[in-house]
């Protein structure tokens, strides 16, 4: 490729990740991470979430960002965004249909706070729609190579949007349920003694078909990078000559 068309290609793919990435603090989900000081296998299991929440993305491999990834993540983000916007329509639809007296009553501060929760949603969600459509105008001034790729990922991510009464099943692929456990629960996790411990806990909390069996969450631990410390056998006593 031309070396002008490539320095504008990467500006190009720069610009809008750097934009995409601005929006997750206008997210309104609360991050529970620990960010640069947490354990080295966390960073591990974001990595591991976000693939398998992103398929189309195309995430495995070399990290350099391409057309297609870019169009796979923006894709798949937008599909979401939609689910979560019909979760909510149908969720006020069905508080509609119930009457006054069967509702719990709300404090005021509980009130406020859902309010200021659908706000911070609202305007996410515009957010990401406004950045969506800057995306889709702007591809088709790039190669037909480059406008292809993008066009091909976004539209196949977008297709996967989740269904109205999805749940952790419907995302991403069956491991999905243990790495979004462990996000959530990472400090629980990590206090762990060992994988037999941490099996147990995920049959306890997301059932025993998403688990599998030991030897799965084992592999598991392995991929991600969290070891448990052995238990080691005693040392031996040194043989100490008793005077005579």
């Amino acid at each position: 490729m031309d070396a002008k068309l490539e320095r504008n290609r990467r500006r190009w793919l720069n610009r809008f990740a750097a934009e995409f990435r601005r929006l997750e603090g206008l997210a309104p989900v609360r991050n529970m991470l620990p960010g640069e000081n947490g354990p080295t296998w966390l960073g591990n299991v974001q990595s591991e979430y976000v693939r398998a929440t992103h398929p189309a993305a195309d995430l495995v491999g070399a990290k350099e960002l391409t057309p297609a990834r870019l169009g796979g993540l923006l894709g798949h983000q937008c599909a979401n965004a939609v689910w979560m916007m019909e979760v909510f329509a149908k969720m006020i639809h069905q508080a509609e249909q119930t009457e006054e007296s069967n509702l719990p009553a709300l404090a005021a501060a509980d009130l406020d706070k859902a309010n200021e929760t659908w706000r911070k949603f609202n305007e996410w969600y515009t957010a990401l729609r406004h950045l969506a459509g800057r995306v889709l105008k702007s591809v088709v001034y790039q190669s037909y190579e480059d406008m292809s790729a993008f066009l091909l990922a976004y539209s196949n991510a977008f297709n996967r949007k989740p269904k109205v009464t999805a749940g952790l099943g419907d995302f991403g692929n069956t491991t999905f349920a243990i790495y979004h456990f462990m996000l959530i629960n990472w400090r629980v996790v990590d206090r762990l003694d060992s994988v037999s411990s941490l099996h147990e806990l995920l049959r306890k909390h997301i059932g025993e078909y998403r688990t599998g069996d030991l030897k799965r969450v084992e592999k598991i631990c392995q991929r991600i990078g969290l070891h448990y410390r052995k238990p080691g056998r005693p040392k031996r006593p040194r043989n100490i000559q008793t005077p005579s």
